[in-house]
């Protein structure tokens, strides 16, 4: 299957409607099932299993598998880019100082397979699955700018759990923040695995000190701050950077372009 932004946006709302329609059923609420290792199991665990189980075979199907799981040598980008993966770990290993481990293993374990599979769900159908098939209809700014609204957006879904509507406003801008991070993360690395890693250790950092890996942390260590703060400039850069690599591939294009209409 020819790579398409449709098929990937038409994949990522098959998925939001799979969260949504989860988020209707029994036991889906907070509350409603009142151990908390067993509300993670049928939150996250079941429904969210089922949702990687699915896109696995979409991307099989459709001749994805390459593009969405690795970078090829048409995206390299500089060595600078490193700064992302490296500075984003020094702010998770400031939230996990802050971490409780009073906590007992089974509810641990449990979350660590819990937010292992919202990274994998996430990234495979945003920074997987949309970024190959926005890429095969538009420039790289454009496929850069659609996956971070896009991730944005996915996380109004938290409305469905009676979330503020401020609240989730506030949290959808911070998404579409760290979904630029989670970008640069695949393409530094050359690997969506990667993204996938950083994602769910970050989540899952942020439940096991705060107990809910849709709040922030609080009482970061001064460097992890400071390593937040590089990631904030990095991203001016990142933009700049993208928008430089989009216009170079156009530039490389129009000759060829050329010669095909001669």
């Amino acid at each position: 299957m020819r790579p398409s932004v449709w098929v990937g946006l038409a994949v990522v709302a098959g998925f939001a409607a799979l969260v949504a329609l989860d988020d209707v059923l029994p036991g889906s609420q907070d509350g409603e099932i009142t151990d908390p290792t067993l509300a993670l199991v049928r939150t996250h665990v079941v429904p969210l299993s089922i949702i990687a189980v699915l896109m696995v075979v979409f991307v099989r199907w459709s001749g994805w598998g390459r593009a969405v799981s690795r970078e090829d040598a048409d995206h390299r980008v500089p060595r600078w880019w490193w700064v992302f993966p490296v500075c984003y770990l020094v702010v998770v290993a400031g939230t996990i100082s802050g971490v409780d481990w009073d906590l007992s293993a089974s509810y641990l374990l449990v979350g660590v397979a819990s937010f292992l599979l919202v990274g994998l769900t996430e990234e495979l159908a945003v920074r997987g699955i949309l970024l190959v098939g926005a890429r095969g209809s538009m420039p790289e700014i454009g496929a850069f700018f659609l996956t971070c609204v896009v991730f944005a957006l996915l996380h109004s879904l938290n409305l469905l759990h009676g979330a503020p509507l401020g609240g989730v406003v506030v949290q959808a801008a911070f998404a579409g923040f760290f979904g630029a991070i989670y970008y640069a993360v695949r393409r530094a690395t050359g690997f969506l695995w990667a993204a996938i890693a950083v994602h769910a250790l970050n989540d899952f950092a942020l439940f096991a000190a705060n107990g809910n890996a849709d709040s922030t942390a609080s009482d970061m260590p001064p460097w992890a701050i400071g390593a937040a703060v590089v990631l904030g400039v990095a991203a001016i850069g990142l933009v700049v950077s993208i928008i430089r690599e989009s216009r170079r591939a156009r530039t490389a294009a129009a000759p060829v372009a050329g010669r095909a209409r001669a």
